[in-house]
C-alpha cells in the first residue's frame, strides 16, 4: 500500500502546474487589456476596460502572493477570493448602473491596504445602500451630486424621502453638513428637559413653521401627528389634577412597578415624538433612545437640544441594537391601523430580537378599526408574552366611527437556548 505522502505528491504537482498556467493566462490578459488603456481612456467603454484590467492585475497579484506563501490556509484563501469575485461581479453591475461618480466611488469594493483580513475578518469593505435606491436612481444621483469637501446642499428632505421609500441606508457623503448660522450653546440637561430650545438652533428653511411658537399654536404647522408634541406633553404618563387619565393610558410609575426597583434601565421609544417620554423616563433614572423622523417639524433637533438621544431611522431599517439588550420598548402614534400586517410582523419580531428576557413591550394607544382589531392583536399574541396590562377602549377623539384604542404592557418570557 502506498503511503499518504507518496499519493499526495502527484496531486500537489498537478495543482502547481494548474496554478502556473492560470497565472500565465492572467498575465497575458492583463497585458492585452493594458494595451488598450491609452486608446480607451476618456470613454465609458474605456473606463470599463481599465477597471477590468486593474481587477485582473489585482487578482493576479493575489494569486502570486498565494503561491509564494505556500499551502497554509489555501482553502480559506480560495474561499475568500471566490467571495470577493462574487462581490466584485455583483457590485460591478450596481456601480455601472449609476452615472454620478461619487456613488460609483462609494459602491466600489475597498480592499484593505495591508492585503490581509482586518480585525473583523474581512478582506474588503463594502459600501452599502438600500435596494430601493435602484428604483430611485434620479433622486439618489441628485443627492450624491456635490463638490467633495464643500458645503452640502440643504437637501435633508430629499434624503428623508429616499429613506422613507426604501433607499435606506443612504450612502455616506464627503461634504460638510450645514448648521444654523447663529447656533447658541445648548442648555444643561437639567434645564433643557422641559423648555423649548432657542429658535436660532434650528435650520427652519425647509419647514412650514419658522419658530417654535408657530409649532405650538399655529393651525398650519406642516405636520399632523402628535398635535401637542411641541407643548412638551409634560403631564403625559403622570398623575395630574389638570387632566383625566383615560383607561387606555398607563402611568410610568405603574409600569415600572411591574418590575423590581432599578431593573428597567435602558429602553427605546419608537414614536412620533420630541423626546418627552424619554425626558420623563430620565427622571426615573431610565435612559431611553428615541427613534423618529422629521415629519414636517424638527423632531430630531429638539430631542437632541433637550439633552436626549435621537435615532434618525426609518421604519424600513433593522434596529441597530444587538439581541437581548434592551429592558423596555415603547411605541406611540407611529404604528397604527394604516400599517400592513406583514410589515408590522417583521417589526414586532425585530423588537423581540432586541428586547431581553423579562423586558417590557409597552404598546401605547395603538388604534385601528374594530374590524381589523383581531388581525393586529394576533401579531402581538403570537409572541406568547406575559400580559401585564391589556386594555381595549373606544376611540372617542375622532369623527371616524368604529375605531378602537389598544394598549398593552407585555413581558418577554425566558426562552431556551
Amino acid at each position: 500500500m502506498q503511503s499518504a505522502s507518496s499519493t499526495s505528491i502527484p496531486a500537489i504537482e498537478d495543482e502547481a502546474l494548474l496554478l502556473s498556467e492560470l497565472l500565465l493566462w492572467m498575465d497575458q490578459v492583463r497585458k492585452h487589456m493594458l494595451s488598450w488603456k491609452v486608446s480607451a481612456r476618456g470613454t465609458a467603454g474605456g473606463l470599463q476596460v481599465i477597471a477590468e484590467a486593474e481587477d485582473h492585475e489585482r487578482l493576479g497579484g493575489a494569486m502570486r502572493e498565494k503561491s509564494s506563501e505556500g499551502d497554509d490556509d489555501d482553502d480559506d484563501v480560495l474561499a475568500d477570493r471566490q467571495l470577493e469575485q462574487k462581490q466584485e461581479k455583483e457590485k460591478g453591475a450596481l456601480v455601472n448602473f449609476f452615472m454620478t461618480e461619487e456613488i460609483r466611488k462609494y459602491l466600489r469594493l475597498k480592499e484593505n491596504r495591508s492585503g490581509r483580513k482586518n480585525f473583523m475578518g474581512a478582506n474588503v469593505t463594502v459600501g452599502a445602500i438600500g435596494h430601493a435606491c435602484v428604483a430611485m436612481k434620479a433622486e439618489l444621483e441628485e443627492y450624491m451630486d456635490y463638490d467633495v469637501g464643500d458645503l452640502c446642499k440643504d437637501d435633508w428632505p430629499l434624503a428623508q424621502r429616499l429613506m422613507v421609500h426604501g433607499c435606506d441606508p443612504l450612502p455616506r457623503r464627503r461634504c460638510l453638513a450645514r448648521a444654523p448660522p447663529y447656533y447658541q450653546r445648548p442648555l444643561p440637561v437639567d434645564q433643557a428637559l422641559w423648555v423649548l430650545p432657542d429658535n436660532r438652533n434650528v435650520r427652519w428653511a425647509r419647514y412650514t413653521c419658522r419658530n417654535f411658537q408657530c409649532l405650538q399654536n399655529g393651525t398650519r404647522r406642516g405636520f399632523s401627528k402628535c398635535g401637542n408634541c411641541f407643548k412638551l406633553e409634560g403631564s403625559r404618563w403622570m398623575m395630574s389634577k389638570s387632566r383625566a387619565i383615560s383607561a387606555s393610558e398607563f402611568l410610568i410609575e405603574d409600569v415600572l412597578r411591574e418590575k423590581a426597583v432599578g431593573e428597567i434601565r435602558i429602553g427605546l421609544d419608537w414614536s412620533v415624538s420630541v423626546g418627552s417620554f424619554a425626558a420623563r423616563m430620565r427622571e426615573y433614572n431610565v435612559s431611553v433612545v428615541t427613534c423618529t423622523l422629521n415629519l414636517g417639524a424638527p423632531f430630531n433637533e429638539v430631542i437632541a437640544l433637550r439633552g436626549l438621544i435621537p435615532l434618525y431611522i426609518s421604519l424600513n431599517q433593522r434596529l441597530p441594537f444587538f439581541d437581548n439588550t434592551l429592558d423596555l420598548i415603547h411605541t406611540n402614534l407611529l404604528l397604527d391601523g394604516w400599517i400592513d400586517l406583514q410589515f408590522l410582523d417583521f417589526i414586532v419580531f425585530d423588537w423581540d430580537r432586541v428586547l431581553r428576557p423579562g423586558g417590557l413591550l409597552w404598546i401605547d394607544k395603538f388604534f385601528c378599526h374594530k374590524t381589523d382589531l383581531d388581525d393586529y392583536l394576533y401579531i402581538f399574541r403570537q409572541l406568547s408574552y406575559k400580559k401585564r396590562k391589556w386594555v381595549i377602549t373606544p376611540k372617542f377623539d375622532t369623527s371616524i366611527k368604529g375605531q378602537l384604542y389598544f394598549s398593552a404592557l407585555l413581558e418577554k418570557p425566558a426562552r431556551p437556548f
